[in-house]
């Protein structure tokens, strides 16, 4: 499950944004019936006001709803908590693991129905920061932006569509994820799209999507912005067009229910070479003298590229979900993937890729929720392999997250992780990091999913020769981006602290 589409999150409508209404006595009021002169600088506005205070208006309902996550922490060597990740995988152990400040703020409103069709807005703004000071800038996303028109069929008197909703727009779409990893294993959502979802056929509802991406490659920082540059590279000519196809929900047995999927990566550049800027900081001798040190300046470069072709890419899903596995609550993922050139995993497709790729996934994700017991658990279990231009990488991963209920609010936690990963040419073999996490918490409910949670936590791990050659172990910031080199010559630490998370 995902930071953005929490299992079981609530949404709440928005207060009331003002509270003055027209008609009612302000000083300022007062102020202009004493002082006439005062009345033609606002006169516009207030005859403005009037009309619109006449003219038939409707209110239309906001749900406003979100996630967040945000902490604080030391390390055994002291400064800001630190983060444990092993080089190389595509995933990592996230309970007192994370180290920044993260939040979405999400907007929905229904708009109307016409002839049995609702029409409904959602609107998505998220940020993330390093939690390292009160007053941090940050460059926010705007990730949502997209329109929904639910049950097509009624408004278009087709039986075959009823119940089934079309949308354009900018989305999180079709997202599923293994929520104590933090990993995405099917979100192909990264562009702007459009699709027809949840089409009832006589096996299961079926779904296509269609998206655009661009190329991420060679763009260029800005520090004023604070390292990202959204200027599209050649005016988006490196691109690359998504088909993603489902087929969810055919049951196969009592109480479990089979999904499969297909995803086309179809590239789409334009021809022709494609430039962009390059802001970097370099230091530089400006008089001369030996004895004054140098300087910082910014050295700003124009950069081109020859839009290649690329490929074309494939990728294969299949996926089992059984309810209430064993009479123990929640639910059993199985899941299989296959990815071809540029189509990857998670179903992104790469926008001019020139690599041979080839991976493979397989996992299992459990959650158990007995009725009427005071302990929950989430459990994975995963391998995968993959070979790109003829580098064979491999990846192992084994943890569980165990919680004991003392009552409604109280809990303890913990989380035990295994992870190991191996490439060719690895000179000391495998890459392998352990990670435990003990803690206690506070929050709604005696569900895995109850939130928010204030947590209490001390995160412990330990990694071997091979990881600490592959790169840094340890990191901290904002989606970890700053490695920690006080642990450099260690194979061991520990982090502490306290987070909340919290969806609604």
């Amino acid at each position: 499950m995902d930071r953005h589409s929490a299992r079981g999150c609530r949404r709440r409508p928005a207060r009331a944004l003002f509270s003055k209404r027209f008609g009612q006595t302000t000083p300022e009021d007062t102020m202009m019936k004493t002082n006439p002169l005062a009345l033609a600088p606002v006169a516009p506005l207030a005859l403005a006001a009037a009309l619109l205070a006449a003219a038939p208006a409707r209110a239309l309902p906001v749900d406003f709803g979100g996630y967040f996550r945000s902490g604080m922490g030391t390390s055994s060597q002291g400064g800001k908590e630190v983060c444990f990740r092993l080089p190389g995988s595509v995933l990592w152990f996230r309970l007192g693991n994370e180290c920044d400040t993260y939040a979405d703020l999400v907007f929905r409103s229904t708009l109307g129905q016409v002839d049995g069709t609702t029409f409904k807005s959602t609107f998505r703004f998220s940020y993330g920061t390093q939690g390292i000071a009160n007053w941090e800038q940050t460059s926010p996303s705007w990730r949502e932006v997209f329109v929904e028109a639910q049950d097509i069929g009624s408004g278009l008197g087709v039986q075959a569509l009823q119940g089934a909703s079309l949308w354009a727009g900018k989305r999180f779409y079709g997202n599923r994820d293994i929520h104590m990893l933090d990993y995405g294993f099917w979100e192909p959502n990264q562009g702007v799209g459009a699709g027809l979802e949840n089409v009832k056929t006589p096996l299961g509802r079926f779904s296509y999507a269609m998206l655009r991406m661009g190329d991420f490659t060679g763009y260029g920082v800005n520090p004023a912005l604070g390292g990202f540059n959204p200027d599209l590279i050649g005016g988006g000519s490196r691109s690359v067009t998504v088909h993603d196809l489902r087929l969810e929900d055919i049951a196969v047995n009592p109480g479990g229910k089979l999904a499969l999927g297909l995803d086309l990566a179809l590239k789409n550049n334009r021809d022709g070479r494609s430039s962009y800027t390059v802001e970097t900081t370099q230091l530089a001798d400006l008089d001369g003298n030996p004895a004054t040190p140098p300087v910082p300046v910014v050295i700003r470069e124009t950069r081109s590229f020859d839009n290649k072709p690329g490929r074309n890419g494939l990728g294969l899903h299949v996926q089992h979900t059984q309810a209430d596995p064993f009479g123990l609550g929640g639910f059993n993922e199985v899941v299989l993937k296959f990815a071809h050139d540029a189509m990857t995993l998670r179903g992104v497709g790469i926008a001019g890729s020139t690599e041979r790729r080839r991976e493979w996934l397989l996992f299992d994700h459990w959650v158990m929720e007995p009725k009427g017991s005071a302990i929950t658990a989430s459990m994975t279990a995963g391998l995968r392999l993959a070979k790109v231009d003829g580098v064979t990488n491999k990846e192992f991963w084994i943890g569980a997250r165990p919680q004991y209920h003392i009552n409604n609010i109280w809990s303890l936690v913990s989380e035990v992780g295994l992870q190991q990963a191996e490439s060719d040419g690895d000179r000391l073999g495998a890459r392998r990091l352990a990670k435990v996490t003990l803690g206690t918490q506070f929050s709604m409910g005696r569900s895995i999913w109850s939130r928010p949670a204030i947590r209490f936590f001390t995160t412990y791990a330990k990694w071997n020769d091979a990881a600490a050659a592959a790169g840094p172990v340890t990191c901290t910031g904002r989606d970890c981006a700053t490695p920690v080199d006080a642990y450099q010559n260690k194979r061991s630490g520990l982090s502490y602290g306290v987070q909340i998370e919290g969806w609604f």
